[in-house]
């Protein structure tokens, strides 16, 4: 692994700000996440999406093994709020290998480390059973539900379409999501991870 600006590192996992040397990665990742409509594969936008993608270096980190094996990505979202949300996502030769929940820990603790937080904020799609159960094992606590990003949309539109009937439902395949799908909110106290 080339030398990399290190955020977080034990035995096993390196997190590292994100860099230019990540894009071929981290496009994948998005690749396998929502197919080949990633907005990172569209050639038309690809190029602005991994230039947002560098412009949140600081709340954007590739995850490695000490190998220099690339995992996945993580995040941090609402840095500034008492509660951050910590999202995670590893590319498929990764998962069900207990990465998730170790990386998590380690960000955790180095966030936490830089500055103060009540508890970090996790959102777990109800379709993503394994998610569920890989927060819950490591102490997480389900304290909420809220709206799908489709939900929001619509929700958004019908207060701007007017008295239009138009058929919401077919633009629900662009948010890949189910109509019974809702969010699941989930708190990561500090005892979780310190």
């Amino acid at each position: 692994m080339t030398k990399r600006n290190i955020f977080a590192a034990d035995g096993e996992l390196k997190i590292c700000t994100i860099s230019e040397e990540d894009r071929t990665n981290y496009v994948e990742l998005h690749r396998q996440l929502n197919g080949e409509t990633s907005l990172y594969l569209n050639p038309i936008s690809k190029d602005m999406m991994w230039e947002q993608t560098l412009n949140n270096a600081d709340s954007i980190f590739s995850l490695f093994t000490v190998n220099g094996d690339y995992c996945g990505s993580i995040e941090l979202q609402h840095s500034d709020s008492r509660t951050p949300e910590i999202g995670i996502d590893l590319v498929e030769d990764k998962r069900n290998k207990g990465i998730a929940p170790k990386a998590v820990r380690l960000f955790a603790r180095s966030v936490y480390a830089i500055r103060k937080v009540d508890y970090f904020l996790i959102r777990i799609s109800s379709n993503n059973l394994h998610s569920q159960h890989v927060f819950e094992k490591m102490g997480a606590i389900k304290i909420g539900e809220e709206e799908t990003a489709f939900s929001k949309f619509v929700e958004i539109f019908k207060g701007t379409a007017g008295k239009e009937e138009l058929d919401l439902e077919k633009f629900r395949d662009l948010f890949e999501e189910s109509s019974d799908e809702v969010v699941y909110c989930y708190r990561l106290d500090l005892n979780t991870f310190l």
